[in-house]
């Protein structure tokens, strides 16, 4: 099969100025996740992992046992600004007494 040649959008935004406009209110619609939730990634540097994958066998269990929450938040990726959906995981809700 061959590749199409096109570029991706998100490359493309700095040719036309209609686009650029649409590309930034869409970017404005990223969230950023509350203190104390991160990444699988960000874990596994907090953590001192040198394998993501380890990480994401930590993360299961603290899932499975309580200890985290997943959540999913749309963030800014690479120098590109992409929006992307990524699962943070953080603490659980406390809950009022």
């Amino acid at each position: 099969m061959a590749k199409s040649k096109k570029k991706m959008l998100y490359t493309r935004v700095g040719n036309d100025p209609v686009l650029l406009a649409v590309m930034a209110e869409i970017n404005r619609s990223a969230v950023k996740p509350p203190k104390g939730f991160l990444t699988r990634d960000q874990w596994a540097a907090k953590w001192k992992l040198k394998a993501g994958h380890t990480a994401s066998i930590y993360i299961k269990k603290a899932l499975q046992i309580g200890a985290l929450v997943k959540a999913r938040y749309r963030i800014l990726i690479g120098k590109s600004g992409r929006l992307r959906t990524v699962d943070h995981y953080g603490p659980p809700p406390r809950r009022k007494v």
